[in-house]
């Protein structure tokens, strides 16, 4: 077995509209109706580029097949998921829109690893990392199992 890739995120929510809103209108993605889903259900999915489904945006008063082992309760944040991260393009036209949309933006440069990050708050406050990677740049995790646990065990507690 391998993990290949995060394939989404789901944001259950009582401000369903505010969070298409902002991930259509403010971040500029692409936004559909689940595939499948009955008519008239209170949920979406947002795309990225590729046309990944990235994001499920659900209301938080739908049933989720889960909800009877781990019932939902409906707060603002991300509870213990401290952030979720997006690599993205073009950092003027994406800073430029989160201003037209009021959006307060925090800056950070990690010049060490060529990678700029713009950090912000959806509806629900939870934190989102925009990641603009500097030409031909970006971390790569090692593919190879036999990496030695020593030096990450090292690398780890640098942090």
């Amino acid at each position: 077995m391998s993990i290949r890739a995060l394939d989404h995120v789901n944001i259950r929510t009582a401000e369903l509209e505010a969070t298409v809103s902002f991930f259509r209108d403010v971040l500029g993605m692409s936004v559909i109706s689940p595939p499948g889903a009955p008519p008239g259900v209170r949920a979406a999915w947002v795309l990225d580029e590729s046309g990944n489904a990235i994001v499920h945006i659900g209301a938080a008063d739908i049933a989720y097949p889960t909800d009877d082992q781990a019932p939902f309760l409906a707060r603002r944040g991300g509870g213990s998921v401290h952030h979720v991260a997006f690599r993205c393009e073009n950092r003027a036209a994406v800073l430029d829109r989160l201003a037209t949309h009021g959006v307060t933006v925090r800056e950070m440069h990690v010049e060490s690893i060529g990678l700029r990050q713009v950090f912000v708050h959806e509806p629900n406050g939870i934190f989102l990392e925009l990641n603009f990677w500097e030409s031909g740049r970006g971390l790569q995790a090692k593919s190879d199992s036999t990496a030695d646990t020593a030096q990450v065990s090292t690398s780890l507690s640098e942090v």
